[in-house]
């Protein structure tokens, strides 16, 4: 009875999806227009990237749209596997302070959808959503993939998908669980890689900031300092350690400091503790962050879009997390080390980091 109730009101809501054929998977060759939904965080959406790719090499005849959060489609521009973008705006992202009329801006977009008459809408996250599911059903696509509510608040929503991604209890990286979803369409693809296109403005803007800045020593080495979730963050002074002895052991290295563009404080508060030893880096977007990561040989970041990126760039990566080895959200690359040692990030010392990044760099960098 819920699960009627509910079909009937989002149905008068956003009017009842259009009617699939009566095959159980859609026919790809025959798809116009495929809609996919990844609407949460900016590392999320680097991690899924290959989906897109799948799904166009399966169906190049179809325009395939991207529906993002306005925090994270940045990092999708200019990727040849996505035709169009549209951002979905949360209310947390919304520059109003009501949400009555966050609401309605929600709404008129979900209407919008419905004009564009996507054959196939795709909820992309590796566990039931209900903004991404909500998303997907007021589309009005007859073919709607996703996965099937575990918790039973929103069984009564199942109705918002009509194919459903097998369940699966294998630990997977973010990048192989977002593929297996498009896998359920018998899409799939061998090797791989998020691509994410940094273009000539900001190549053109790291160029700028390096010649200010008079980088010219090597090894060039980047931080990241910065982390939505303050149990994530190490401490400044750990970073000054690191730093202070990698540059004694590379005497010629250059480094970089990048962070979130609330948390200069941080940055400049890092600079007292090591002197000149290092450069503010100031990155707008992230896009001008991954240019900045292009130039150095090795990122040592925490957990986090950054580190993502850097995996999507080749950047060799030392990367800080909390708790066990992250199976599911390690950096997506060959050359990268994990570093985690209890509960708290901070348990991983300074001598750690010093070391993994010494093996990384390659031993002719040192400089007598």
């Amino acid at each position: 009875m819920k699960k009627f109730l509910a079909f009937l009101l989002y149905s008068l809501v956003f009017g009842k999806p259009r009617k699939k054929s009566d095959l159980k998977l859609p026919d790809l060759s025959s798809l116009k227009r495929i809609m996919v939904v990844r609407n949460d965080k900016i590392g999320d959406l680097i991690c899924s990237l290959p989906a897109f790719e799948a799904l166009k090499k399966a169906c190049p005849q179809a325009e395939i749209t991207l529906v993002a959060s306005t925090y994270n489609p940045e990092v999708a521009e200019g990727n040849p596997y996505i035709d169009k973008i549209l951002c979905y705006e949360k209310y947390k992202h919304s520059n109003t302070s009501l949400r009555l009329m966050s609401a309605w801006r929600q709404y008129r977009f979900l209407r919008r959808l419905r004009k564009i008459r996507f054959d196939l809408a795709i909820g992309l996250r590796a566990h039931f959503s209900k903004t991404q599911s909500l998303i997907v059903f007021a589309s009005g696509a007859p073919y709607r993939l996703g996965h099937n509510p575990k918790r039973r608040r929103y069984k009564a929503l199942a109705f918002f998908y009509n194919l459903y991604v097998p369940n699966s209890r294998a630990e997977k990286h973010e990048v192989q669980r977002s593929l297996d979803v498009v896998r359920t369409l018998g899409v799939d693809l061998e090797n791989p890689k998020p691509l994410v296109v940094i273009n000539q403005d900001e190549r053109d803007f790291a160029q700028r900031i390096l010649k200010e800045s008079d980088i010219k020593g090597s090894p060039v080495i980047g931080y990241h300092i910065s982390n939505y979730s303050a149990s994530l963050v190490w401490l400044l002074e750990n970073f000054a350690g690191v730093i202070r002895l990698l540059k004694t052991r590379y005497p010629d290295s250059e480094h970089l400091i990048t962070f979130a563009p609330d948390k200069v404080e941080d940055a400049l508060k890092l600079t007292g503790m090591v002197k000149d030893s290092v450069h503010i880096i100031k990155t707008p977007t992230i896009k001008k962050l991954g240019a900045i990561q292009r130039h150095c040989q090795l990122f040592i970041t925490l957990d986090g879009a950054p580190m993502h990126l850097a995996a999507a760039l080749d950047i060799p990566i030392v990367a800080l997390f909390k708790g066990s080895y992250p199976v599911v959200w390690h950096p997506w690359c060959q050359h990268h080390r994990c570093l985690f040692k209890g509960a708290d990030i901070n348990d991983i010392s300074v001598q750690d980091v010093f070391t993994a990044a010494t093996e990384m760099l390659p031993d002719q960098m040192t400089s007598s």
